[in-house]
C-alpha cells in the first residue's frame, strides 16, 4: 500500500480545550491533547501509511522538531513529516488545504480538522473530509469516518 498524505489539525482534533478558557499545559509546556483523540489517532496511524502534514495555525510557532517532540511525548506513534505552506494571502484554512493538494498533486489523501471553511471544499477533496467538532475532537464515530475514506484506496 502506497502511502497517504494526512493533512492534520491540531485544535478541535487532538486538542479539545474551549476557546474560552487557556490551555490545559502538559509537563513539556505545551498543550495537553485529548487522551481519547490521541487513542483514536494512533488506531489510524497502526495500520496505515501516512505522510503526515500539519496544517494548524500552531505550525507558525513551533518547529518541526519540535512538534515532533510533542507529538513523542504524547505518545504518537509517527512523526510528522512536513507543515502546509504558511500563506496568509489564502486567508482561510480551505484556500491553504485546497492549493496545498493542487500543488503537490495529491490523489491518496485524508484531512482531519475542524474548520468549517472546509466545507465549501470541491466536492472531490470534501470527500476526503473527516471534520470533527471543536469541543469533542477525533473521537469513535470520526475515527471510524476516517477508515471508511481510506477503505475507498484499496
Amino acid at each position: 500500500m502506497s502511502n497517504t498524505t494526512l493533512i492534520l489539525d491540531l485544535d478541535g482534533v487532538l486538542i479539545t480545550t474551549g476557546a474560552w478558557k487557556p490551555d490545559a499545559i502538559d509537563v513539556d509546556g505545551y498543550s495537553e491533547f485529548d487522551y481519547v483523540a490521541v487513542q483514536n489517532f494512533n488506531k489510524l496511524l497502526k495500520d496505515n501509511k501516512f505522510e503526515i502534514w500539519l496544517s494548524s495555525s500552531r505550525r507558525i510557532y513551533k518547529s518541526l522538531e519540535e512538534m515532533n517532540a510533542i507529538f513523542k511525548h504524547r505518545g504518537i506513534v509517527q512523526p510528522i513529516t512536513g507543515f502546509l505552506p504558511y500563506l496568509p494571502a489564502l486567508e482561510n484554512r480551505k484556500k491553504e488545504v485546497e492549493h496545498f493538494i493542487k500543488v503537490q498533486k495529491l490523489q491518496r489523501y485524508l484531512i482531519l480538522d475542524d474548520d468549517k471553511t472546509l466545507n465549501a471544499l470541491p466536492p472531490i477533496m470534501k470527500a476526503k473530509l473527516v471534520l470533527t467538532k471543536f469541543l469533542i475532537g477525533f473521537k469513535e464515530e470520526k475515527l471510524a469516518e476516517a477508515f471508511s475514506i481510506l477503505a475507498q484506496y484499496d
